[in-house]
């Protein structure tokens, strides 16, 4: 089979490790943003050039004859690459530029909720003006700002944790209205995040394990908001704070919002959609969309994924998804991307570091390359955002923790740095004990 794969992050290391499982059968062209040494080892060919550049793209992968093109990152999909590779022949994994809009656009995302599933939003606002926005704000209380438009993971803030006062809230708002005229406000919700993902074909669906993402800088859930510094999954799949009344919920929605997706764009959904919600004591409510596989998630899913993805894959982007070829290990998994220190605050190049990729394997683990270039001898050099990652699957998230920690208390150099805490089984109990606290009425 040959394989066509658009990305160059850590997201698409681990779709190319996937997807190239097939060493002796397959091949693999990838176009790229920048060089990924982990891709490169891996493609028969890469072709750096602009994600948003869909002419481009299709004289690619056309030139190679792929069977079909999976693409990773949001870029070319709000660019319309998988409209123009498929107008070309060519079956793509991806959603066009119409469905894209359930991630590019989040005022769109909102109407499209209100109007197929009402009960999975906060109460929510566009505003356009600072008084607008200050009488939602005593309307609902705290809210979350939102730019309407991609951020990269990085420009929602949240009261009561980034914004700690109504004026720091307004003040921020400010600073998207003079730049975009708009911003969307939502209720700030308490609970606990999920991450649900399917694959989606034709309507026909598979679910993935559900994880947890961990968007804050730090420890704690403190600093910034990055593009993700890690997640977990769990064995049986769902999370411990989850009842399953909440899984089918999440399930249901994903559903009908694909169903409503292709009615919009008079065309079927052929990809992945990427639900992020908050479980509360009301039942679960969408923070938001991504049109693709989330970034850490899919690192932790392309490791969970059985059998043969690249197949997997071709059925996906020709409407001929069989759920039952999709089988995910029964197996916990836990990522934890590893960032210059100064992420997210500043971006840094250039930085050169040593690091055993050898020691993480012979340990059981994984590396995944992100944003990272190879650099003289045995070092590598940071290109400014999330390095690289390590990932490994075993019987308890808690578990693989504690032997990663070890490890990285040995081979992370001083100048990187990553979150302790993800994985945690401190860190899960608690989250689990807040949420039934939160269901009795005890907290929130």
């Amino acid at each position: 089979m040959r394989i066509g794969l658009i990305g160059s992050g850590g997201r698409e290391h681990a779709m190319a490790k996937a997807l190239r499982r097939q060493l002796e059968r397959d091949t693999l062209f990838v176009y790229a943003s920048h060089h990924n040494p982990g891709i490169d080892h891996l493609a028969d060919e890469t072709l750096v050039g602009s994600l948003a550049d869909a002419s481009a793209i299709v004289e690619f992968f056309s030139a190679h004859q792929v069977d079909f093109v999976a693409v990773g990152p949001e870029v070319p999909l709000m660019a319309g690459a998988v409209d123009a590779l498929r107008a070309a022949g060519v079956p793509t994994v991806g959603a066009n530029q119409a469905q894209a809009q359930i991630e590019s656009d989040k005022h769109f995302m909102r109407r499209l909720l209100a109007k197929v599933v009402p009960w999975g939003s906060p109460d929510w606002q566009l505003v356009h003006s600072r008084k607008e926005a200050e009488e939602f704000i005593k309307k609902v209380g705290e809210v979350a700002v939102k730019p309407t438009g991609l951020t990269g993971g990085k420009g929602v803030q949240v009261m009561g944790t980034q914004l700690l006062t109504v004026g720091d809230a307004l003040d921020y708002i400010d600073e998207w209205l003079a730049q975009d005229s708009a911003v969307l406000l939502e209720e700030r919700l308490v609970g606990e995040e999920f991450s649900r993902m399917v694959f989606a074909s034709d309507e026909v669906l598979a679910p993935v394990s559900v994880a947890q993402d961990f968007k804050y800088a730090y420890e704690e859930d403190r600093g910034l908001m990055t593009g993700g510094m890690g997640a977990y999954t769990m064995a049986d799949g769902s999370m411990p704070f989850l009842t399953e009344e909440n899984l089918e919920q999440a399930d249901k929605l994903m559903a009908q919002v694909i169903h409503a997706l292709g009615e919009e764009s008079g065309a079927p959904y052929r990809g992945v959609l990427y639900g992020q919600f908050m479980v509360t004591a009301r039942g679960i409510r969408v923070i938001e969309f991504n049109a693709r596989l989330g970034d850490p998630e899919a690192i932790n899913v392309m490791t969970l994924l059985e059998g043969d993805p690249a197949q997997v894959f071709f059925d996906i982007a020709r409407g001929q998804l069989d759920t039952a070829n999709v089988h995910f290990a029964k197996s916990a998994s836990l990522t934890k991307y590893i960032v210059p220190a100064e992420y997210p605050e500043q971006s840094i190049k250039g930085r050169k570091f040593a690091f055993d990729t050898a020691k993480v394997e012979a340990a059981g683990f994984q590396v995944i390359f992100a944003s990272v270039q190879a650099a003289s001898g045995d070092l590598w050099e940071t290109l400014g955002s999330r390095t690289l990652a390590v990932v490994g699957l075993g019987e308890h998230p808690g578990r693989l923790c504690e032997s990663m920690e070890a490890l990285l208390a040995e081979l992370q150099p001083d100048t990187l740095r990553h979150r302790a805490d993800i994985g945690s089984r401190e860190l899960i109990e608690q989250k689990t004990a807040r949420m039934a606290a939160l269901r009795r009425g005890e907290q929130g």
